[in-house]
């Protein structure tokens, strides 16, 4: 590693480089009955620097109970603004709104509070610099990018090993057996021209005994217009199958007024395909809006409504946020969703208060609500504090403390997590259950920055914590991790 900095000095290199460990106590089920190949450590590095017109990523991983190098991947790029744009290893692509083509897909969809924007519509060709993104379901290959005068043309051709599964662990040895064991070979066209483009899909996935799992074909179309006020945006598939996909957004934003109107259809979980509302239904409609009636005061809203085969669900919330003052911030949150079986409403009052620019407190008060025709009704309620304090330009000190007092799982509150850049920031308390969290951010330099921190969670009786492998022994878990982020 130190030969590749010095090589990347000489040659005038920029870019950045980061590192992460962290560790948990005490050792999960997988670690003490010996079900795991590797150390309860997980470790994240990512490489990332340019030269010229070149841009280069390297990534490596392993998680709990992976052996060290259970990954390493990475990817090269040309890019020439005024002709060609060439990528070639690990891919992070959308077309249009993903019916198409989208990798990686969404974590979730459909959060009624995001609907007064139109859904995410993008050309998006470039480097996969997660390392969720290439484990499991990596998309790995070369694209392409052109132009012929106003015509723009876009292509994927992919080669991808699969797991089985869908976890992306590979610690067991059934897990390690279902590493790379579906091949696929993808090949994805679009020609664009001005506001509206074309495109073309094929996918193949083939298992380790050379039986077709899934192969198909979609043809589809997209579009964007855009002016001050408004904008139009979507896009129609169809497989040869005659499967039918489509996701229609119309939004008009004035300076206190935005809200949006949303179509969609997403028939099923098509291989590089993402349904924008995160789940399968026959048709969707979503209404959303942004209101600012007075200064300092901020309303959001929005109501979905899926027609599945199997069930109908309907989501709705709202979200006000007051400003009394510049050094003061109030926030009233509630969603419901609704299927034909069950029921949840969450609620959360969460405040917060900068005396100065170097220390602020917030406060959050969650609360939720849970009915259902076959299961126990439940509540569950919970508070969390919160203070980050500078006392000099070089640290940063965040401390938390949250606990939550539900009847079970689905009556679960949610608290913020203390996570590093990059990773998942909530974390679900449910049953009798307490979370202290501290974290410290150090700049060395002008470029490198040193991050720490550490976290205790507690449930009130438990004899265990969590579920399988990765189960641990007795009422309460401790983390740390420290991660170091470099700009060269």
């Amino acid at each position: 590693m130190i030969e590749l900095f010095a090589i990347l000095s000489l040659v005038a290199a920029s870019g950045d480089f980061r590192v992460r460990a962290e560790q948990s106590w005490p050792d999960p089920a997988g670690i003490t009955s010996d079900l795991w190949q590797g150390s309860s450590i997980s470790f994240y590095e990512r490489l990332r620097f340019d030269v010229g017109s070149w841009s280069t990523v390297l990534l490596t991983e392993k998680d709990p109970g992976e052996e060290w190098g259970d990954l390493i991947t990475g990817g090269i790029s040309y890019t020439d603004p005024e002709a060609i744009k060439v990528v070639a290893g690990g891919l992070r692509v959308q077309f249009a709104h993903g019916l198409i083509l989208s990798h990686p897909g969404p974590w979730s969809g459909g959060d009624p509070l995001s609907l007064s924007k139109t859904p995410s519509w993008r050309m998006r060709m470039e480097l996969s610099e997660s390392p969720g993104a290439n484990d499991a379901d990596p998309l790995t290959g070369a694209l392409a990018e052109y132009s012929f005068g106003s015509v723009t043309v876009s292509t994927v051709l992919g080669w991808s090993l699969i797991d089985t599964g869908s976890s992306g662990f590979h610690r067991t040895e059934s897990e390690i057996e279902s590493k790379h064991s579906v091949e696929e070979k993808l090949a994805v066209v679009r020609a664009g021209s001005g506001p509206a483009g074309v495109s073309f899909a094929f996918v193949s996935r083939t298992s380790e005994e050379g039986s077709t799992e899934e192969s198909f074909s979609t043809a589809g179309a997209d579009f964007l217009f855009q002016n001050e006020d408004g904008l139009l945006t979507g896009e129609v598939t169809a497989d040869f199958d005659s499967t039918f996909n489509f996701l229609l957004s119309a939004s008009r934003g004035l300076s206190d007024l935005r809200h949006a109107l949303t179509l969609s259809r997403y028939t099923g979980n098509r291989p590089r395909s993402a349904g924008s509302l995160g789940t399968n239904h026959l048709f969707g409609a979503g209404y959303g809006i942004r209101w600012r009636p007075l200064q300092g005061l901020t309303l959001d809203a929005g109501a979905l409504v899926l027609d599945k085969e199997e069930e109908d669900s309907f989501k709705f919330g709202f979200q006000l946020t007051e400003r009394p003052g510049s050094r003061t911030n109030l926030t009233q949150r509630v969603k419901l969703t609704a299927t034909e079986d069950e029921r949840t409403c969450r609620a959360q009052i969460t405040a917060s208060w900068s005396p100065y620019s170097e220390l602020t407190l917030s406060i959050k008060l969650p609360v939720t609500w849970y009915q259902s025709d076959s299961d126990p009704d439940e509540n569950g309620t919970g508070i969390e504090v919160r203070l980050k304090h500078s006392p000099v330009s070089s640290l940063d000190i965040t401390v938390s403390a949250a606990a939550g007092n539900t009847d079970g799982w689905n009556s679960r509150v949610y608290a913020y997590s203390l996570s590093f850049p990059g990773e998942f920031g909530s974390r679900a308390l449910y049953n009798s259950s307490v979370l202290l969290q501290g974290a410290v951010s150090l700049h060395i330099s002008e470029h490198a920055i040193c991050r720490a921190k550490g976290a205790w969670y507690s449930m009130e009786g438990a004899e265990f914590i969590g579920s399988g492998s990765s189960e641990t022994e007795g009422s309460s878990r401790t983390s740390a991790g420290m991660q170091i982020d470099w700009n060269f």
